[in-house]
């Protein structure tokens, strides 16, 4: 099987599960990109080969963790649909996602953000916050 072949499959494979145009899109750069990489036969590629192209992402491309994991969920489609050969999927890992903690809002901008929706358009405001009364468990509503 070509390389043509082996992509109009996967093609195939993406327009009967209904995935979007820009996933088949983005699915089609990431297998040309490792491809191209590998410098081998589609039929020649292997494990070996996608661990190679991601560590080069990781290391010398310098993709966010996101854009990695898009590539490895593209070439394991591509190796599952486009050449029909199963993988050992604990050989090709997806990168963890770094946890980012919610903002904390000062007292200031907690403030701002009150008294912007209490002094502007009070017309139409039907903005209600829960605070904490002064005895503990109690809230009161204030508009």
């Amino acid at each position: 099987m070509t390389e043509q072949q082996a992509i109009e499959k996967m093609w195939e494979n993406v327009k009967l599960r209904g995935l979007s145009a820009s996933t088949l899109k983005n699915y089609t750069r990431c297998v040309r990109d490792f491809i191209a990489f590998c410098e081998r036969l589609v039929g020649e590629l292997d494990e070996t080969g996608v661990r190679k192209f991601l560590s080069h992402l990781i290391d010398e491309r310098r993709l966010a963790p996101r854009s990695v994991n898009q590539f490895s969920s593209a070439i394991r489609f591509f190796f599952a649909v486009g050449l029909n050969r199963h993988m050992n999927y604990n050989q090709i890992p997806m990168l963890k996602l770094p946890k980012k903690l919610p903002d904390i809002l000062t007292r200031g901008e907690i403030a701002t953000m009150l008294s912007a929706c209490f002094t502007q358009n009070t017309e139409h405001s039907s903005c209600w916050f829960m605070v904490p009364d002064s005895e503990p468990g109690k809230f009161s509503g204030c508009a």
